[in-house]
């Protein structure tokens, strides 16, 4: 298992201990892995591990690493508003330097919509600049609660099917994150359905399905994961994978996923 593995996908309790054991037994901290060439520290930071930061740092890990994308782990940091994180860099050194693009993803993220505003009428392209680790933010912002910076995003043109966290688009973040608001946005502005993300390979359906059972505070959510499934459904979410139409493999899927509240709704979206 490569470093980046090992801080982006299992990282657990004890990976604290686990990551020194890596890092002393000659885990290469310039490493470069991925689309965008990360380093480990960016791959620690955009999963806001404080304490792996702090190890990776510790070890001699190059605080302004740029990724292919030219963003640094300060800039993951505080575009994510992982403010602790964010603060831990900057006090070992880490330059604050941030582009336009940067500047109206921090004014999104802590809810200066006025001032995100500015940025975008002074420079409309700035939503959409096709660098992925920019034109990620609505899908950030998209699994979050207000619904006014998704609208602002969507109204100015930001990409519908950009990735962030696991591949998964802003359709995706919604699903997962239990914000059917901010998903009946993005439907009404056409985000796409069928897109299955390269990790887990699933549509967004699969990631409400999966929600209702595991995100956190699942149990005490279930009518938001319900109705997010029901609408997904209602706008045409398929119960199988793109390339199998004739096959029920996805939906077999789909159902060891579900909460007991959710699988009823599949049942009966595969009778129709």
């Amino acid at each position: 298992m490569t470093l980046h593995d090992f801080l982006d996908f299992h990282y657990g309790p004890d990976g604290d201990d686990k990551l020194r054991r890596m890092l002393a037994a000659g885990a290469n901290l310039a490493n470069r892995e991925g689309a965008l060439a990360e380093t480990p520290l960016h791959v620690a930071t955009r999963r806001r591990r404080l304490a792996a930061v702090e190890i990776l740092l510790d070890a001699g890990a190059d605080v302004d690493a740029g990724s292919a994308a030219g963003k640094t782990a300060y800039a993951h940091a505080i575009r994510r508003r992982f403010d602790e994180v964010a603060e831990a860099l900057q006090a070992r050194g880490a330059s604050t330097e941030l582009n336009d693009a940067d500047r109206l993803a921090v004014a999104i993220v802590n809810g200066r919509l006025d001032e995100a505003r500015a940025l975008i009428a002074a420079q409309p392209g700035i939503v959409r600049t096709g660098n992925p680790e920019e034109d990620r933010l609505l899908a950030d912002v998209a699994g979050r609660n207000p619904s006014e910076p998704v609208q602002l995003l969507i109204s100015s043109g930001a990409d519908l099917s950009a990735p962030a966290l696991d591949g998964g688009t802003p359709l995706h973040q919604t699903a997962w994150f239990g914000q059917p608001a901010n998903a009946q946005l993005l439907l009404d502005a056409g985000a796409p359905l069928e897109v299955f993300d390269p990790v887990h390979e699933s549509s967004p359906l699969g990631w409400a399905v999966h929600g209702s059972r595991y995100s956190g505070g699942a149990d005490e959510r279930q009518d938001v994961y319900t109705e997010l499934v029901r609408m997904l459904l209602a706008a045409g979410a398929r119960l199988h994978y793109p390339d199998t139409p004739d096959q029920d493999t996805y939906y077999r899927r789909l159902l060891e996923d579900a909460s007991p509240q959710v699988r009823p709704i599949l049942e009966d979206a595969r009778k129709q």
